[in-house]
């Protein structure tokens, strides 16, 4: 077997990496969060409370209201393929089929889709409908202390899928672990390992059974980078016969994410936005009522259909007199009908932003669809 190796994204592997986790890497897979309702209930889930066994669905980083969000968020991210997550996308099957046969649809069959599931809900019926939406990849989530239903990984054979298991590495657990690995040879693909993660919501109970952080940078938790070398190493003497990655909290922060949003920034920046290194874009904004403040990102979100009318109804009154002030063209502003407020060059803001009456600021966000701040500096003394 090949030697284990360090890639060149923060990360570890025996052997090649599987195509989702390839197309992953380089930012370019949609992130289908289905809903957060899931059976398993793992202590160490990551998620957020506001996710966690809630049926809600985003799209990257999009709250999806409606089927065509989905297509418009692939578009604008420039996906090769998408990533089907939750809780358990089998907890919401028929959704998960509707928005699988949907993007075959528009982007083809090389458009590759993976999908996490425990083993809860399997059956032989549900991956036949899963194989006939489209799914190439199926990635499983065994629990480790409970092997009752491990054997029904032997159902997916009869499809033409890649079969993977992706587990988060447990520090106190690698004996358990081993026998996991050692059940599941010759029975899939590749194996991926991802470094435990501690999240708001799980935080305080691993602290109460030994689990912290391994530095005040990372949420990674301490430990988990040596078991993963540990059952590495025991895949590589055993001589199992997959390919094992592990991957790193940095890897998907950083490089992950990252190349994701760089894709978008620059498929989706507006002819006077400054995009920096990382994808992140300085603009400026003029706002009407609807300020930046404390509990706007909320407030934008569940913002009433007339209430978001009346606000862009004077925004475009406000335009207009802008228009006619400094005979702003055609590509030198946008109506953001999303947060409403008035987007222009951070650099001719600076410059006119005393001539104003609106607040006026430079702001710094990710490229995303929800635009989150990053900074944010008023520039004509309102809020200062």
């Amino acid at each position: 077997m090949a030697a284990i190796e360090k890639t060149g994204h923060h990360s570890w592997k025996l052997g090649p990496l599987c195509e989702g986790c390839e197309r992953c890497v380089r930012g370019e897979k949609l992130v289908v969060f289905v809903t957060g309702v899931c059976p398993a209930r793992c202590f160490y889930c990551p998620i957020s409370k506001e996710k966690k066994q809630s049926d809600i669905i985003y799209v990257n980083e999009r709250n999806v209201k409606e089927d065509t969000a989905v297509i418009e968020e692939a578009k604008a991210s420039q996906a090769t393929g998408a990533g089907f997550t939750g809780g358990d996308p089998l907890a919401r099957l028929d959704r998960t089929i509707r928005y699988m046969k949907l993007l075959k649809k528009e982007f083809g069959k090389d458009f590759h889709i993976h999908l996490y599931t425990p083993f809860d809900l399997v059956t032989e019926e549900r991956l036949q409908k899963l194989y006939d939406a489209g799914l190439d990849e199926i990635r499983f989530h065994p629990k480790l202390d409970d092997d009752a239903w491990w054997d029904r990984i032997n159902l997916v054979r009869k499809f033409d899928l890649t079969i993977g298991v992706e587990i988060p590495v447990l520090p106190d657990k690698v004996e358990e672990t081993k026998k996991l690995l050692e059940y599941i040879d010759g029975k899939i693909d590749f194996l991926n390992l991802n470094e435990l993660e501690i999240s708001e919501l799980n935080e305080e109970f691993f602290h109460k059974i030994g689990y912290y952080t391994k530095n005040m940078e990372s949420y990674g938790v301490e430990g988990s980078d040596e078991a993963a070398m540990q059952l590495m190493e025991f895949v590589k003497e055993q001589s199992l016969s997959y390919p094992v990655h592990y991957c790193t909290c940095t890897l998907k922060d950083l490089v992950q994410m990252g190349n994701r949003l760089k894709r978008r920034a620059e498929n989706t920046k507006l002819p006077f936005d400054d995009v920096d290194e990382d994808g992140l874009v300085t603009r400026g904004a003029i706002y009407n009522s609807l300020l930046p403040t404390v509990g706007y990102e909320k407030h934008i979100e569940h913002l009433g259909d007339e209430e978001r009318q009346q606000e862009l109804k004077e925004l475009e009154l406000i335009l207009k007199e802008l228009k006619k002030e400094y005979g702003l063209g055609d590509e030198e502003y946008f109506l953001d009908l999303h947060k409403p407020r008035i987007l222009v060059s951070a650099e001719w803001l600076v410059e006119h932003a005393a001539e104003i009456e609106q607040p006026c600021a430079v702001v710094t966000e990710y490229p995303t669809w929800d635009s989150f701040p990053i900074e944010i500096d008023f520039l004509n003394g309102i809020l200062k």
